[in-house]
């Protein structure tokens, strides 16, 4: 969700002092605060008959992101914002990750906006455990990170 004036886009509303989180138009919500923006540089890895694309650490590392500590979690680490799909199969649709570091409450935010794909944390298969996980399977029919190697995307947490 974007405001503009003109062409510009406004990403810090407040009022005198206060920061404000949400603005609404009657009962539509027009816009949130970006509690956490990160730049994913697209890589992919390919583990048989798995493709991903997006950034992974770790074992099927892949890509890289900007800071990658989470402001929603106290600065924990990401150690996945990629996605993936039997590669013999794309059509079955795509499962969208997010992995961070740490014991990490379901909560803290509601939307993962990657490149204008939404992603709503109610949505997502959640596991809390040394490192916690949501999962949107077959969410979207291609990746939203898309498939150049070396792009970048934006992952918008609201």
């Amino acid at each position: 969700m974007s405001i503009f004036i003109g062409s510009t886009e406004i990403t810090d509303i407040q009022i005198g002092s206060t920061a404000i989180n949400s603005v609404y138009v009657g009962a539509n919500k027009v816009w949130d605060r970006a509690l956490d923006t990160q730049t994913v540089t697209v890589g992919t890895n390919f583990t048989g008959p798995i493709t991903w694309w997006g950034y992974g650490g770790g074992y099927f590392s892949h890509g890289s992101v900007s800071d990658g500590t989470s402001n929603m979690y106290n600065g924990a680490a990401y150690s996945s914002l990629d996605s993936f799909t039997t590669s013999d199969t794309p059509n079955y649709g795509y499962t969208t990750l997010l992995y961070v570091v740490g014991f990490q409450p379901n909560s803290g935010w509601t939307t993962m906006t990657v490149d204008g794909v939404a992603f709503n944390r109610t949505d997502a298969s959640y596991t809390q455990d040394s490192t916690t996980s949501w999962s949107w399977t077959s969410a979207t029919t291609t990746s939203p990170y898309g498939s150049t190697i070396g792009a970048t995307k934006q992952v918008v947490f609201t």
